[in-house]
């Protein structure tokens, strides 16, 4: 057996400590995550492509953890925004790791290298959707929805998706037919995480939302108020829209049986069981707007 480097054990302590903490701290929320991604090295009949998965994916939890205050900010940063500036400007140069975190991304992007792929646009694009995050946290800032979603696009579609297709050997610019299931998984986790998002001084209620459903800030804050209840309504409904969507797109391509096994499981299930349990709970309320808008359709690049 190979021996591996310290720089690749460095890493690989890392991807296990991370791991771990996700599993002690909210194994209700990624214990089956985790599970799909240990077997996608068996199903693909590729081992470097599961442990890049594995690997990037592991990294990317852990740093936005740190955005989100879940993890903190290691010592020698002010803050979060520093961090990951920080962490942007290393991954374009990949050159003197400080950290176990640096020793991660080089052990990606290497392995990345093995399987003659390129993820440096796709890590850019995640990592700065994490700083827009990183620049809102705490500030409660109520922002227009076409900035909104330019983030969610570049995050959970030219970013998280983009980088999937590619490991699963599929075209790259298949992701614009993706678009639909990365909202509505964006939508699954804003739902999902509203109240510990708030804790963090997020909000993902767009100034427009607000104004139809007629939220004013003080009741933001308040999961249980007819408005903000509306809007979960509204937000349910426009996710399984999307899904609905997505299920037409992947008619308009030649998808690998791979991508078409795991995009259910990873991300299309999940989202629309979570959808469906917030209107079943709601569903006795009868909250309805007449002046639904249909979902931007606009696509960023």
């Amino acid at each position: 057996m190979k021996k591996l480097q310290k720089s690749d054990q460095l890493a690989l302590q890392m991807r296990h400590k991370v791991y771990n903490y996700l599993l002690e701290t909210r194994a209700w929320k990624y214990r089956s995550f985790l599970i799909y991604l240990r077997l996608f090295k068996y199903i693909s009949f590729s081992p470097s492509r599961g442990n890049f998965l594995e690997s990037y994916y592991t990294l990317m939890r852990y740093i936005d953890d740190i955005v989100d205050g879940d993890a903190p900010v290691p010592k020698g940063y002010k803050d979060s925004e520093e961090y990951i500036r920080s962490k942007q400007a290393f991954s374009k140069l990949l050159i003197n790791p400080a950290d176990e975190v640096d020793y991660l991304m080089i052990y990606c992007m290497e392995l990345a290298n093995k399987i003659g792929e390129d993820f440096t646009g796709e890590t850019d694009d995640i990592l700065s959707s994490l700083l827009f995050d990183a620049k809102r946290r705490g500030k409660y800032i109520i922002f227009p929805e076409k900035e909104l979603l330019h983030h969610f696009h570049i995050m959970d579609v030219r970013g998280t998706i983009k980088a999937t297709l590619k490991l699963f050997k599929e075209e790259p610019d298949k992701y614009t037919l993706l678009q639909p299931l990365g909202l509505a998984t964006r939508i699954h986790y804003d739902l999902q995480d509203y109240e510990s998002d708030l804790e963090a001084g997020y909000v993902n209620i767009s100034k427009e939302d607000c104004e139809r459903f007629g939220i004013r800030p003080d009741y933001i804050r308040d999961r249980s108020h007819p408005s903000v209840q509306a809007w979960f309504v509204h937000q349910a409904n426009k996710g399984l829209k999307l899904i609905n969507e997505h299920h037409e797109n992947m008619k308009k391509a030649d998808f690998s049986y791979l991508t078409k096994c795991t995009l259910p499981v990873v991300y299309e299930w999940p989202a629309k069981k979570f959808l469906m349990d917030v209107l079943n709970k709601r569903s006795t309320q009868s909250l309805e707007i007449k002046d639904y808008d249909e979902v931007n359709k606009q696509t960023y690049h």
